[in-house]
């Protein structure tokens, strides 16, 4: 079978090459034989990086869609875990180097601390290669892989045609491994729970035979209305207050000693509370939205003044601007224990964000791993790619739209018992945020026996954080674990 995919590799890169007029893609694969050491025991590991054709339409293989796959020793139970990041735009280098490949890059634990130009790169101890085989996805025109310009842009920038062509990328991945029966796992972080969610729908339409087991969601977004905080929809103010007061509490800004967990959990008992005066608008007594505001000021640090001022309401994004301003500092996005100077004309949103300086250590990281895997030239790895025109996320363009993908692995999970959902988050997570994950399980009809809710003491890269990668390694490997048991 190895013999066998290495010709369909060789024939898949030509093909590639030919469909998109791009000769330097037929260099871009590689396959090593490496050991790998973990809890003191040697795994023989095959690693490989290739390409495969895509398509929009039947009989239309428009693109290509790219993997970095590390398997161990080949039996009929070993699980496969399919990886990939989000974006949409991103390739898999981060959960690749930064948690769960045979490498990880080293980043500074202070978020205070000045930034290396590159982070030290180590054996990754925690590597899960000794429990399943692990496939870092690429989506089309990220990574190696690559969009034809007569493409059908629609198709691959929508959430149905993305978590279709990755689908089609690891069935043949599977049956050129001879891995179609095994047990199926699929992870993916931010933008990339929703291609998780839909995906579990492509790959059943596609195999119906083939056994997803488990399906595990990083910075989850699948109630993306809640997630995006829509002005006008009451209930993100709340979702969102167990964040705000968590990092309230990181930096001090909290008027009595506290636990930022703790302090989440203060707030989540409070949000019905203030659901309630937000509901009631305009008709809310003088006296109650004073205490509101009071119990506001108690939680997250900003003055009483400020809520009244602004409708009981602020914003995760203004929150951002709000915290620091005294001392001018901007909190960050996709981890508010970072922060960054404020401008002195910086409106009510600004940026960069002041994680992205890590997210970059990630980047140049996976350029090394490709090194050492033996790609000749990884320089065209394409870390973020840039799409042009809007992502299209539902059907048509309406104020009125909602798009249900926890609905959709609701349904899969329905019709397969043996199915189960894990999401991680970030306690100072300010984009996808922990009171979103607990009201996405709140309004779902999903047994709690069927799901985990783990929560970490980081941000929305939760791995970046040593203390939570080896909790949140720890509890991946549990899950995988326990589907085996099944």
């Amino acid at each position: 079978m190895r013999k066998n995919f290495r010709s369909l590799l060789a024939s898949t890169v030509c093909m590639a090459a030919a469909l998109l007029a791009s000769p330097a893609l037929a260099q871009m694969q590689a396959r090593s034989d490496q050991v790998v050491r973990i809890a003191g025991k040697r795994v023989n590991v095959q690693t490989e990086v290739g390409l495969v054709p895509v398509a929009s339409t039947p009989g239309k293989q428009d693109a290509t869609a790219g993997y970095v796959s590390y398997t161990g020793p080949a039996r009929a139970d070993r699980p496969v875990l399919f990886l990939f990041n989000g974006g949409p735009g991103a390739a898999s280098a981060y959960l690749n180097v930064g948690a769960l490949g045979p490498m990880r890059a080293l980043v500074p634990q202070d978020p205070a601390a000045p930034l290396p130009a590159e982070a030290a790169v180590s054996a990754n101890p925690a590597t899960l290669l000794d429990l399943a085989d692990l496939v870092f996805l690429d989506p089309p025109g990220t990574g190696f892989s690559a969009i034809a310009e007569d493409a059908d842009r629609s198709f691959y920038q929508s959430v149905k045609g993305d978590a279709d062509a990755v689908a089609q990328l690891a069935q043949q991945w599977l049956a050129a491994h001879g891995r179609s029966g095994a047990p199926l796992y699929i992870l993916g972080e931010s933008y990339g729970t929703i291609r998780a969610a839909a995906m579990v729908e492509a790959l059943r339409l596609r195999d119906p035979a083939l056994q997803v087991r488990g399906v595990l969601l990083l910075g989850q977004a699948l109630n993306i209305i809640e997630t995006s905080q829509r002005p006008d929809n009451v209930v993100t103010y709340p979702i969102s207050l167990p964040t705000l007061a968590a990092i309230a509490c990181y930096h001090h800004k909290r008027p009595a000693a506290c636990d930022p967990a703790a302090s989440a959990a203060e707030a989540k008992g409070f949000g019905p509370a203030y659901l309630d005066a937000l509901f009631r608008g305009a008709a809310l007594d003088a006296a109650t939205r004073g205490e509101i505001a009071a119990k506001l000021e108690d939680l997250t640090g900003l003055p009483r003044g400020y809520y009244l001022a602004h409708d009981l309401r602020i914003s995760k994004e203004r929150f951002r601007v709000e915290l620091l301003r005294s001392e001018g500092k901007v909190l960050g996005r996709y981890d508010a224990r970072y922060t960054a100077p404020r401008a002195a004309d910086a409106g009510e949103t600004v940026g960069p964000d002041a994680f992205s300086a890590v997210s970059d250590l990630y980047g140049k990281a996976m350029l090394g791993e490709l090194k050492r895997i033996g790609v000749a030239d990884p320089s065209s790895y394409k870390v973020i790619a840039r799409f042009p025109g809007d992502w299209a996320y539902g059907a048509g363009d309406s104020p009125f739209n909602d798009w249900p993908f926890m609905a959709e692995l609701e349904k899969n999970m329905a019709a397969n018992p043996r199915l189960r959902l894990f999401v991680g988050t970030g306690l100072f997570d300010l984009t996808t945020t922990v009171g979103a994950a607990d009201y996405l399980f709140a309004q779902s009809s999903l047994p709690t026996g069927r799901y985990r809710n783990a929560l970490y003491p980081a941000g929305h890269v939760a791995y970046s954080d040593d203390a939570s990668w080896k909790k949140l390694v720890a509890d991946i490997r549990a899950f995988l674990i326990a589907g085996t048991k099944q």
